[in-house]
């Protein structure tokens, strides 16, 4: 008796052959090609979107998500490939939902926090930074609600890192202040940070956590501060939800 798990041999024959593939597929295509019910292969590349590793488009075409065949697939215990690939399509949802520009973030060894992916708002008047860019982590709402679920010890840490300026006139700088302002996040189990990084934004963040309720990274609504108020519990409930939505198709949830 063979000791291959047919199920799981067919979902990386999936994956290598996706892999393989710069073309995108139908559903029929797929279940012609591996001789499977269109059920079979349609339960197959469900999973396989579900943990973001294929992605299906308007027309009902199924491909390898462009950010594995880019990155990798984020095995060997990092997980950030997956994590932005997972999040990407969410963040456009949420970006076109808001109408304001939704990032990824992490927070680095370095005390900064580095923007992952963005997705940016259709806005006229918008916030938008670079994947790649680095902030500090005192006065950022990413920053924050991560500092929110990290250790005391790393949390002072990454305070300790860098020296702490105004760079806004709302930019808290003393200690005290800003503990409190993380204690507030991990209470409430989200950061905003008002005009304290940049005149006239505010963010809204949230943090991705894993099995052990440590964070992976964090999603963040930006915002053009005027336009905050009216938006924040919608951009709350819309974090809510990606966020248990991401952190189930990692296996966190």
């Amino acid at each position: 008796m063979s000791d291959v798990v047919r199920s799981a041999a067919r979902v990386l024959d999936l994956l290598e052959f996706f892999s393989a593939s710069r073309s995108s597929y139908t559903l029929g295509e797929i279940a012609g090609r591996f001789s499977l019910p269109k059920s079979s292969a349609l339960g197959l590349l469900r999973t396989l979107c579900s943990r973001g590793y294929v992605v299906r488009d308007e027309q009902g075409q199924y491909t390898l998500n462009a950010y594995f065949r880019q990155h990798g697939f984020g095995w060997g215990g990092d997980t950030l490939a997956r994590l932005v690939a997972i999040a990407a399509p969410m963040m456009a949802e949420m970006a076109a939902e808001l109408g304001e520009t939704v990032s990824l973030g992490s927070l680095q060894d370095s005390g900064h926090l580095k923007i992952l992916e963005q997705a940016l708002s259709h806005q006229p008047i918008r916030y938008e930074t670079t994947p790649g860019q680095l902030f500090p982590v005192y006065c950022t709402a990413i920053g924050r609600v991560l500092l929110a679920h990290s250790t005391p010890q790393r949390r002072d840490e990454m305070l300790a890192r860098h020296p702490r300026e105004a760079i806004t006139p709302y930019t808290l700088t003393a200690l005290a202040d800003i503990h409190a302002k993380i204690a507030q996040a991990a209470q409430d189990g989200y950061s905003v940070v008002e005009e304290e990084a940049e005149r006239g934004g505010t963010g809204l963040a949230m943090a991705i956590l894993d099995k052990d309720g440590q964070p992976l990274a964090a999603l963040n609504v930006a915002f053009i501060s005027a336009r905050f108020a009216d938006k924040r519990e919608q951009a709350v409930q819309a974090l809510r939800q990606r966020v248990a939505v991401i952190q189930a198709a990692l296996g966190e949830g």
